[in-house]
């Protein structure tokens, strides 16, 4: 009995054929078109805050007046007490606009001259991890407080908190505050 076998050599081989595929794009994250923002504070007294300093804008612009703002928080004293108005001193070039309302006490201007950044004190309740929540949320940043705040003390000896968070949002343009310190918390 003969057997026959077939061998590769005996059919035509395949040609190879090469062709190129692109590749899909890799899902992105969407990036602000604005870059990242930041929200600059201070909460006095440290132990229970009920006085709020607040500055926010892009981190590139409000980064360049941090040694102010913290020029500017060694000068905070309470004169007449922690439950009345702070009194402070001003870095050069920075403005009180006089601009207040049944929040705000105090609305200070610094930076460019066409488009100055604000800084707002205000007068509130909430303690520091609620505050410190709320700003945190209104910059889409996760908080923490710990590591979002450092203690410090004025030329006065009061002690306070100073606030740094960045995140992808912007914090301005979105409803007034309605956090633990103006009743809408839980």
């Amino acid at each position: 009995m003969a057997v026959a076998f077939l061998t590769p050599a005996c059919r035509p081989q395949e040609e190879i054929r090469t062709y190129e595929v692109k590749k899909l794009p890799e899902p992105s994250v969407e990036t602000p078109t604005g870059g990242e923002y930041q929200i600059l504070g201070a909460m006095f007294p440290a132990a229970e805050p009920v006085w709020f300093f607040k500055a926010t804008g892009k981190t590139e612009v409000l980064s360049e007046y941090q040694a102010a703002f913290d020029q500017f928080l060694a000068t905070v004293r309470f004169p007449n007490g922690p439950d009345k108005p702070p009194v402070y001193d001003l870095p050069a070039g920075w403005k009180s606009t006089g601009k207040a309302d049944s929040i705000r006490l105090d609305t200070v201007q610094f930076g460019p001259a066409d488009k100055p950044l604000e800084m707002t004190l205000i007068q509130a309740s909430g303690g520091v991890t609620a505050n410190v929540n709320r700003w945190a949320g209104q910059v889409g940043a996760t908080a923490d407080a710990a590591k979002s705040t450092r203690e410090i003390t004025t030329t006065a000896g009061v002690k306070g908190l100073r606030v740094s968070l960045t995140g992808p949002k912007s914090p301005s343009g979105g409803p007034m505050m309605r956090g633990p310190m103006m009743g809408g918390g839980r």
